[in-house]
């Protein structure tokens, strides 16, 4: 059978963007909780529970989706600078969301429309979601464990 642009990569061809491949397996397994966990919780709590189930759900993808975006953008730089992008990264976000829970908790109106509690239950369930999909990506990466380009001196 000829190759064709569908066919699976050759055995030995490693992944060339593991960060956006994760962020795909990421992406589609919190989907699939997060829309499951929002008919639940609309059908549980109403529309105050869509929306919470919502935002939750936006807040995992944003915060999650970030952070392997972050890397995907730095793949080219030392390991080195990967860490401490990956560790900007992370505090940035913390900090970001840190600021938004601030705001959200002192908002009247945001606890009249939403649900917080299927706000922070949906918001785990997407995360367990979204930590299974990026393992299963990770483990079907085909990732070198040398450099095949380098050229070796003895």
């Amino acid at each position: 059978m000829a190759p064709t642009d569908h066919s699976p990569k050759p055995a030995g061809q490693a992944t060339k963007h593991p960060a956006l491949a994760m962020l795909r397996g990421a992406l589609i397994a919190a989907l699939v909780v997060g829309v499951n966990a929002t008919a639940v919780s609309t059908v549980a709590a109403g529309v105050a529970g869509l929306w919470g189930a919502l935002l939750g759900l936006l807040m995992v993808i944003v915060f999650s989706g970030a952070g392997l975006i972050a890397l995907h953008l730095s793949r080219k730089t030392s390991p080195t600078m990967q860490l401490a992008v990956a560790m900007a990264s992370y505090t940035g976000r913390i900090a970001f969301f840190g600021g938004l829970l601030a705001v959200a908790l002192s908002s009247d109106s945001l606890a009249r429309h939403v649900n917080l509690t299927v706000l922070g239950l949906v918001a785990l369930v997407v995360v367990m979601g979204w930590m299974a999909g990026e393992i299963w990506a990770w483990s079907r990466l085909r990732v070198p464990i040398y450099d095949l380009d380098k050229e070796v001196t003895a």
